[in-house]
């Protein structure tokens, strides 16, 4: 036995008896990602059985089986890290139970919750032959029109870190090496959610101090909380790809916070270098820049080990540098324990695992947890004894596409061989929570309302694969007036509609950001004319990002967000509807009037002239549902907001209380937010910052004092040498429901 064969060898001795026994072909082969998809077949077994791949994605299950046995056949036996992107469960697994998409999730402010979602999509990823997720994502969506809004956890990165780093606990456990266990991946690194005019993937408008600021502290704690992985974004900044930008790469990464982890590109972007970015003139000038740019794992590029072996023999390329990324790819073999359990696919257990109760039961109270009330006009909670009938309507009524979300094997995203719609068996759209809530007690009638076309059908290979079948119940054989009219029909009969209207999956994620936040489609055309009916209506919203509805804000009777709330989604939210629970949920994105009117994020800086815009009379300059909003079916009131000291030295931590009651008559729950205010600062900084939150349970008519500490460090703000400083001065501590200022009680201190 070799001693990197030993399990009682400390893994950097491993690691080091192993690189030593390599040959150049083999360390540049375990630097290689290759795609096993019937569509983008780059990967061979024969090609691992020779050590020339390291890594394998887009692979689930059985599929995975005959290249991780071929690796084991190579010379020295180095098991694949086999790859996938589970990203609100075991997303490209016909078999798995799909839960609130991350933003969704992050309404429900709760960082426990969020870790549980993770920790039980590793137990259903790890049995089928996975060992890694390229998840949680850690972007800031700058543009509301960008396609992977539905990816984040929102506008704040206080709230990405805390939710991120949770997010990462649940994927890894307590120990890599446990066989329920797999690798996080954070990404994308860094600054990916703000590009120009929000397109996917464009050049992003960052300076050092602004990156420094605002995108990279949710990745530097996901680094010192030990993320396995990190994931280089496809973009540029300050005209450098983020992937060939050593400073960020080698200098903050490795060097300033330490990580030892392991650092893939995103989806061959070395091939984009050359062909798209157009900054290498030739693939073998990428390769060499990705390598000494610091990148370990070349994703899906397959002509990158020939080009490096080229460059080495050529004396064009550092075989130290060959080292090192080799190097961390071994480690994180080896901390994941492959090289003494491979993880084959064990698929019995994984149907196992993914069937248990406690699955479906997680996916609904994650449900639940995410749902935002944004209005009510005393229309809900329904009461059954008051209906005899319901019109239920709109597109996202009854498709089960929307309401998992993007993401899944309905989407364009797909990795898997499996039947795409197999997912859709059990979900429970909106139309069946409602009917299975009501069996016979309450008559259900159902209309689409109107189509939503998929233009992007035209467009891109991504969703060619909906030509076959059309999943979404569009009624393509009645025209639009027709449609509106049958819907109609059934309001007019009814004693209440929910008409459930959003975007469609084919205007959602990668590649496909939109040019406006309207409702698509002819879903505006649907709410007026439902609306005239004069039966009451309550809108219930399936939508990947938030969309400009002022006129539905206006008119509907209430409102309830769901995001894409998973396969429990459509009970969740009838359950919701009826009041059997109090819905919780805290908008984590400001919502705009008008996409003209974007930015509108709560920590904008200061200094512009506050007088709205004159085209948007009734808009102002504020939000249509501000970061942080949210209803509920009780009524709270905050008072008392006291600090134990008002003055602060150097060092000191602030210690403050509030006493929050429910002045209703139902239990609830309660986000008690935390805002800080640095009233003279020496550089342009955010009017408020969100410093705290904390989650309470209410009785009704229930008064509980909340008490906080803000340490000192976190009254920080970015000077202009993009260093973290406090700065002495007057501050304001500001604590409320919502980011709204007339949500928020105030208390002044200073820090000497």
């Amino acid at each position: 036995m070799h001693p990197y064969q030993d399990p009682k060898l400390p893994v950097e001795a491993r690691v080091e008896d192993l690189l030593a026994r390599m040959t150049p072909e083999e360390k540049v082969g375990q630097m290689m990602q290759l795609p096993v998809h019937p569509q983008i077949m780059l990967a061979t077994p024969e090609g691992c059985e020779r050590g020339e791949v390291g890594s394998i994605l887009a692979a689930v299950g059985e599929q995975v089986r005959p290249f991780a046995e071929a690796a084991l056949r190579s010379r020295l036996g180095i098991p694949l890290l086999v790859g996938i992107d589970a990203i609100h469960g075991h997303s490209m697994w016909e078999h798995a139970t799909m839960f609130p998409s991350q933003l969704a999730l992050s309404q429900a402010w709760d960082e426990k919750l969020c870790e549980d979602v993770a920790r039980a999509t590793a137990r259903q990823v790890a049995y089928t032959g996975i060992h890694w997720t390229f998840s949680p994502v850690l972007c800031l969506p700058r543009d509301l029109r960008w396609g992977r809004v539905n990816e984040t956890f929102g506008e704040d990165n206080l709230i990405i870190s805390r939710l991120g780093v949770a997010m990462i606990k649940g994927y890894q456990g307590e120990d890599l090496r446990d066989p329920e266990s797999i690798a996080a991946c954070a990404k994308h690194y860094v600054g990916y959610g703000e590009s120009e005019g929000g397109r996917d993937a464009s050049e992003s408008p960052h300076s050092w101090r602004t990156l420094r600021s605002v995108y990279l502290p949710p990745f530097e704690a996901a680094a010192k909380a030990g993320c396995a992985s990190f994931m280089s974004a496809y973009h540029s900044t300050d005209g450098v790809p983020v992937a060939f930008n050593r400073k960020l790469l080698v200098d903050e990464l490795r060097t300033a916070w330490g990580f030892d982890g392991l650092l893939v590109t995103d989806w061959d972007i070395l091939g984009h270098m050359h062909k798209l970015h157009r900054i290498c003139a030739t693939m073998v000038e990428s390769a060499q820049r990705g390598l000494r740019a610091g990148n370990d794992m070349i994703m899906t590029t397959e002509s990158f080990y020939a080009d490096i072996l080229a460059a080495l023999a050529a004396g064009e390329a550092d075989m130290a540098d060959v080292d090192a990324a080799c190097r961390n790819v071994l480690r994180l073999k080896f901390r994941l324990g492959l090289f003494e359990n491979p993880r084959l696919p064990d698929i019995p257990k994984a149907r196992t695992v993914a069937a248990e109760p406690a699955q479906r039961e997680l996916a609904l109270e994650s449900a639940r947890r995410s749902l935002v009330l944004l209005k009510n006009r005393n229309v809900l909670p329904l009461r059954a004894e008051n209906l005899r009938k319901i019109a239920v309507i709109g597109p996202n009524a009854d498709d089960w596409a929307n309401t998992i979300g993007d993401w899944q094997l309905g989407s364009g995203q797909s990795q898997s061989t499996c039947d795409m719609y197999a997912a859709g068996n059990e979900t429970v759209t909106v139309l069946e929570g409602l009917r299975t809530l009501l069996g016979e007690e309450i008559e259900v009638t159902h209309s689409v309302g109107c189509g939503v076309p998929d233009t992007l059908r035209k467009h891109t290979g991504l969703i060619g694969c909906f030509h076959a079948k059309d999943p979404f119940g569009n009624g393509i054989n009645e025209s639009a007036p027709e449609k509106i009219h049958r819907a109609v029909r059934l309001a007019e009969d009814a004693d209440v509609a929910v008409l459930v209207l959003g975007d469609r999956i084919s205007y959602v994620g990668e590649m496909k950001s939109t040019a406006t936040l309207d409702l698509p489609g002819d879903q505006q055309a649907l709410f007026d004319a439902v609306v005239e009916t004069g039966t009451p209506v309550i809108v219930v919203l399936l939508t990947s990002k938030p969309l400009a509805i002022p006129e539905v804000a206006r008119r509907a009777d209430a409102i309830l967000l769901a995001h894409s709330p998973g396969m429990e989604g459509g009970r969740a939210i009838a359950e919701a509807l009826f009041g059997q629970f109090n819905p919780s949920g805290r908008l984590t994105l400001s919502w705009p009037h008008h996409v003209g009117q974007c930015p509108v994020r709560y920590d904008l800086s200061q200094g512009a002239h506050h007088v709205g815009y004159p085209d948007l009379p009734d808009a102002g300059y504020d939000a249509l549902f501000p970061f942080g909003f949210g209803l509920s079916y009780s009524h709270v009131r905050y008072q008392g907001l006291r600090l134990a000291k008002t003055a602060l030295a150097k060092g000191e931590a602030l210690e403050f209380e509030v006493q929050v009651n429910n002045r209703g008559n139902r239990a609830m729950e309660e986000t008690v937010q935390c805002y800080l205010d640095d009233c003279y600062t020496s550089v342009m900084w955010a009017r408020k910052k969100l410093k705290l939150w904390q989650r309470v349970s209410l009785q009704p008519g229930e008064v509980r004092t909340v008490r906080f500490s803000l340490p000192y460090e976190a009254m920080a703000l970015c000077d202009e040498n993009a260093e973290w400083v406090v700065e002495p001065g007057e501050f304001q501590m500001l604590v409320g429901a919502s980011s709204r200022d007339q949500d928020l009680l105030r208390a002044r201190f200073r820090v000497e």
